[in-house]
C-alpha cells in the first residue's frame, strides 16, 4: 500500500572540544519531530512522534604516525505509525599507523559492542517482530595507499569512524 509523504522537522546540537593536543571529541544530539495524520487499516494515527539520536565521537592523534578513533552512538526506542523501533547502540573505532610520510596507512577497525534493530509491527490484535540477529562484533584490517597529486589540506573531522584529508587538484 502506498501512503502519502511524511513531513519531518528536526534540530540538533553539537559540542566540540580539544582537551589535549592529541585528543578531540564531539558530543552531538538530534531530535526529529514527525506529525502523523493517516488512517491505516481503519486505525487513525494522529500523534506527533519524536526520534532522538545521540553520538560521542573521539579522535586521537599521537606521535610517529599513530592514531585512532573511538565512537559511540545511541538511538532510543521510537514509534512511527504502526511500528515500534527498539533502541540501538554501537561502540566501535579504529587504531592506525601511518608510514612513508602518510602515504601508507595500516589500520584495525572494530565494533566492540552493539545492539542491532528490533522492529515490532502491530496489525490489529497481532504484533509481528523482526530482529537483526547477526552479531555486531567486528574486527577488520585495512591497508590504505594515499596517492600524491593536487594540494593536500588537513580537515579536522570527527563525525563518523574515519578521519579524512581533502586533496584538491590544482590543474
Amino acid at each position: 500500500m502506498n501512503i502519502s509523504g511524511q513531513g519531518t522537522y528536526g534540530f540538533g546540537m553539537e559540542w566540540m572540544e580539544v582537551p589535549t593536543k592529541w585528543w578531540r571529541f564531539k558530543l552531538s544530539g538530534r531530535v526529529e519531530i514527525t506529525p502523523e495524520n493517516l488512517v491505516l487499516g481503519g486505525v487513525h494515527y494522529g500523534k506527533t512522534r519524536f526520534k532522538e539520536y545521540f553520538y560521542f565521537n573521539n579522535n586521537f592523534t599521537f606521535s610517529h604516525g599513530w592514531g585512532g578513533m573511538l565512537n559511540a552512538n545511541f538511538e532510543p526506542t521510537y514509534r512511527c505509525y504502526d511500528r515500534t523501533y527498539h533502541s540501538v547502540y554501537n561502540v566501535g573505532g579504529r587504531i592506525y599507523k601511518d608510514f612513508m610520510g602518510d602515504k601508507l596507512q595500516v589500520a584495525v577497525d572494530f565494533t566492540a559492542l552493539g545492539n542491532r534493530r528490533k522492529l515490532d509491527r502491530s496489525t490489529g490484535p497481532n504484533t509481528i517482530s523482526y530482529r537483526y540477529t547477526t552479531p555486531v562484533q567486528y574486527v577488520g584490517l585495512s591497508l590504505v595507499w594515499n596517492f600524491s597529486g593536487g594540494k593536500q589540506v588537513d580537515v579536522n573531522v570527527i563525525d563518523g569512524t574515519q578521519e579524512y584529508r581533502e586533496t584538491k587538484d590544482n590543474r
